[in-house]
């Protein structure tokens, strides 16, 4: 919309939906049109600013009318309308698929739609009911990832004994028998690889591909090095997707000109803090709910690839340089993110983002001085807010290469009202109504249950705790 906005949660008009399709098919842009002509419905005027869309959709067979020689431009449309306008631009001719002219056209299209994918990824959708610009958007970028069908006539036995032609539809085929085109690369010139995303290095990425991964890859076998496909000149950082199945979409088969890198139905996540997770028998816990693991966890840690480890046992111990066990107190403040890449309800891959927290000695415009590493400002990204005396918490940028360094959350004056383990330094503190481990050399000052206290904290580990100014210091 003109004031920047999306507006994901409302509906879709039936005008709007006739400019998305044009503009599907044109690459990305808005197209252009030939002469002005003569409107085909009584309710679209000559100068209503959807009228050379919704004529484009009428002469390819995409949209018809609503009876009565109307279009009802501003009426919603449903999720069954829109997927027989994206059968159709797919090569569905609306007649011989039974999308017009009896009971059940809802039903074939449905089936159709679905057989296509079409539906993917909107869950509990309601094809009858208005259609959310969201669920628009994600039909037809569905659409674009489907092959293009085309009919085939054969000739079938007929009354008589004659024969008779019989159109069957398939999906298109643009060369050799297994060669078919999607929409996308059809009208983007877009090619897909698919695998798992194993590296970022700066503006580099690189996705490692098993034996379905190189079948459905347009570059496997021209641009691959061993298992693995590398891509350059990213301009989007795509970390976050470290781990998981991917789909790399470049532009005229260029490696260096990726246009986007998504996340495959494939995976399944989960995204926690090291001193969050435990064992529990030979699965890992998260917050009470157990997960089952492969025999084998791949492990990355901060972008570096660890390799496998064998056993949840030697995951938990193995490589304390990987991660501090799964203890109940374990003292990490790094985050990890589980992967099940493979949509078989084991966890198989692990990355471990690590944690550096540190105090604060000297800060100015070009630098900060946190432990005792100094860290400029024209090398890191270094969150503006950050005084003399706070706590940081310090991690790896694999996009940018350098360091994210971001203050802690203070508290103040909170009351602690618990604590685990052995006095002076117990193994956790409960400041207000929250746990929190001590993290590896916490400055903790021996405070005391019932003492009110300030505290440093990040991501569940509390690295500095003393009584509040003025307090006495004597306990009841």
């Amino acid at each position: 919309y003109g004031d920047g906005s999306f507006r994901p949660n409302g509906n879709v008009t039936r005008a709007e939906m006739c400019k998305m399709i044009c503009v599907a098919l044109n690459g990305g842009k808005d197209p252009t049109f030939g002469s002005n002509s003569v409107a085909t419905f009584n309710d679209v005027a000559n100068d209503n600013w959807a009228k050379p869309y919704i004529e484009y959709c009428v002469s390819e067979g995409i949209v018809g009318g609503v009876g009565g020689g109307r279009f009802n431009p501003d009426g919603n449309i449903t999720g069954t309308q829109t997927a027989k306008m994206l059968l159709c631009i797919l090569g569905y001719n609306a007649s011989i698929a039974g999308y017009v002219g009896n009971d059940s056209w809802e039903m074939k299209i449905n089936v159709d739609a679905s057989a296509k994918h079409l539906y993917d990824g909107i869950t509990g959708i309601d094809a009858s009911a208005p259609l959310t610009r969201d669920q628009a958007a994600q039909m037809i970028w569905n659409a674009l990832q489907a092959n293009e069908v085309e009919y085939v006539n054969t000739f079938v036995p007929g009354p008589n004994g004659t024969l008779i032609s019989q159109a069957t539809v398939r999906d298109k085929v643009v060369g050799n028998n297994d060669d078919y085109i999607t929409l996308l690369k059809d009208k983007y010139n877009a090619y897909i690889d698919v695998g798992t995303l194993t590296k970022i290095d700066g503006n580099e990425l690189t996705i490692t591909l098993n034996a379905n991964d190189k079948i459905e890859s347009d570059h496997w076998g021209k641009d691959s090095v061993g298992e693995t496909l590398n891509f350059s000149k990213l301009t989007v950082d795509y970390s976050s997707l470290m781990g998981e199945k991917v789909k790399v979409i470049t532009k005229d088969g260029k490696i260096n000109e990726v246009m986007g890198v998504y996340s495959t139905d494939d995976n399944t996540v989960y995204s926690t803090v090291v001193n969050a997770i435990d064992k529990d028998g030979d699965k890992i816990e998260i917050d009470g709910k157990s997960y089952a693991v492969e025999s084998k966890i791949h492990v990355y840690v901060d972008g570096q690839d660890k390799g496998d480890v064998t056993g949840l046992a030697n995951f938990a111990n193995a490589a304390v340089s990987i991660v501090a066990g799964l203890d109940n107190n374990n003292k990490s403040a790094d985050f990890i993110k589980f992967v099940d890449s493979d949509d078989n309800d084991k966890i198989d891959t692990a990355l471990i983002s690590t944690v550096t927290l540190a105090k604060v000695t000297y800060v100015s415009s070009s630098e900060i001085i946190a432990g005792t590493v100094t860290y400029k400002t024209e090398d890191h990204n270094i969150a503006n807010d950050i005084a003399k005396d706070d706590y940081v918490a310090i991690t790896a940028n694999l996009f940018d290469e350098c360091k994210d360094i971001v203050k802690a959350q203070k508290i103040t004056s909170a009351s602690l009202s618990g604590t685990k383990g052995t006095s002076p330094t117990y193994s956790d503190y409960q400041i207000g109504s929250t746990w929190y481990v001590a993290g590896v050399n916490a400055d903790t000052n021996s405070v005391q249950p019932g003492t009110t206290v300030d505290a440093w904290v990040y991501n569940g580990v509390v690295v500095y705790a003393k009584r509040s100014t003025g307090e006495n210091a004597t306990l009841s």
